[in-house]
C-alpha cells in the first residue's frame, strides 16, 4: 500500500463550461516506465519531461473528471482504484469535494483499461461503487472487452485487463448502456477516437460557442506526446491508429483553440493547444481561484 504521507492532498479545480461545472479529480498516478513508449528512447523522454519543467520522473497522472449541471451528476472515467497500485484516490476527492457516491447519476466511460475503470467497482467486483449510475460506453468498446477470442489471443499479461473490464460491465448490469454517436446527456455528445482501444471515445461538451472535450488517452504524457505525436505506447491496441487519432485531434484543438481535458494531463487538467509550423504544443490552463 502506497504511504499516504507521500500523497498530494485531494486536487480538485473546477471550470465552467456553459451550463455546467466540470471538475478535474485526480486520482493518483501510474507508475510506468518510459520503455513503454515506441519512437523514443527512455533518456530522449526523460529529457523532454524534465525540459517541461517535470520532475525527473514516468509516473502518469491519473485524472477523472465531474460534470454537474441541468439536474445530472456525471463521472466521466473511474480511475484506477488503486489496481497494480495505479490511483485510488477518487472517493477520497469526491468526499472532499462534497459529493455523495449516490448521487452520481451516470458514468461516461472513455474505454475500459484499469486505471479507467477500477474505482467503479468495490473489493467485490460484483458491486457497483455508483449503484444509481448509468454505465455509457462505446459499442466497439464494449464489443472488444467482451469478446472471448480477443481474450484468448492477448497475451498473459493482459487477460487481467479483460477480466477486470468484464467484472465492471456485470456489475452495472441493467444500468449499462452502449452507443454508437450522438447526444449522450444534455449537450454533451461522444465522439470515437480510436486506436488506444477499439471503442476509445472522448466527450464534448457544447455550450452556444464555449467548448470541452475530455478526450480520454489522446495522450499519456502531454510533454512528449504533443510534441511527438507519433510516439506511442504498449497499451495502444492499435498503435498506428493511435498516432493517426493523436494527430488528427491535436490538429483540430489547435485549429480551434477549444479547451481540452484528459486523463493523463498535467493537474490542474485543462488545456489548450497551439501549432507552429509542423509542431503542436500544449498549454496548461492555470488554476483560477475565481470559478471561470
Amino acid at each position: 500500500m502506497t504511504n499516504s504521507n507521500n500523497w498530494q492532498a485531494p486536487g480538485l479545480n473546477r471550470r465552467k463550461v456553459g451550463d455546467y461545472i466540470v471538475t478535474a479529480i485526480v486520482d493518483g498516478i501510474v507508475a510506468a516506465p518510459f520503455d513503454l513508449l515506441a519512437g523514443i528512447g527512455p533518456d530522449e523522454a526523460m529529457s523532454m519531461t524534465v525540459a517541461a519543467g517535470r520532475p525527473s520522473s514516468s509516473a502518469m497522472t491519473v485524472s477523472i473528471y465531474l460534470i454537474e449541471g441541468k439536474g445530472r451528476t456525471i463521472l466521466v472515467d473511474g480511475g484506477g482504484g488503486g489496481i497494480n497500485g495505479w490511483g485510488g484516490r477518487l472517493h477520497g476527492a469526491l468526499a472532499a469535494a462534497n459529493v455523495n457516491p449516490l448521487a452520481i447519476d451516470q458514468i461516461l466511460l472513455t474505454h475500459a483499461h484499469p486505471d479507467h475503470i477500477g474505482g467503479l467497482v468495490g473489493v467485490l467486483p460484483s458491486a457497483p461503487l455508483f449503484p444509481n449510475a448509468e454505465l455509457v460506453m462505446h459499442e466497439a468498446e464494449f464489443a472488444f472487452w467482451s469478446d472471448d477470442a480477443n481474450l484468448n489471443r492477448s497475451p498473459d499479461a493482459m487477460k487481467p485487463f479483460f477480466q477486470a473490464a468484464r467484472a465492471v460491465f456485470k456489475a452495472y448490469g441493467v444500468r449499462r448502456r452502449t452507443v454508437s454517436a450522438g447526444q449522450v446527456a444534455p449537450g454533451i455528445v461522444i465522439e470515437h477516437l480510436p486506436g488506444h482501444t477499439p471503442g476509445h471515445s472522448g466527450y464534448r461538451i457544447d455550450a452556444g460557442g464555449v467548448s470541452l472535450l475530455i478526450w480520454g488517452d489522446i495522450v499519456h504524457y502531454p510533454d512528449i506526446q504533443v510534441p511527438r505525436p507519433d510516439v506511442t505506447i504498449a497499451f495502444d491496441v492499435d498503435q498506428a491508429a493511435a498516432s493517426a487519432t493523436r494527430k488528427k485531434v491535436l490538429e483540430r484543438v489547435s485549429a480551434t483553440g477549444e479547451l481540452v481535458a484528459g486523463m493523463h494531463l498535467n493537474f490542474p487538467g485543462f488545456a489548450r493547444l497551439s501549432k507552429t509550423g509542423q509542431s503542436f504544443e500544449i498549454r496548461h490552463e492555470p488554476w483560477s481561484a475565481e470559478l471561470i
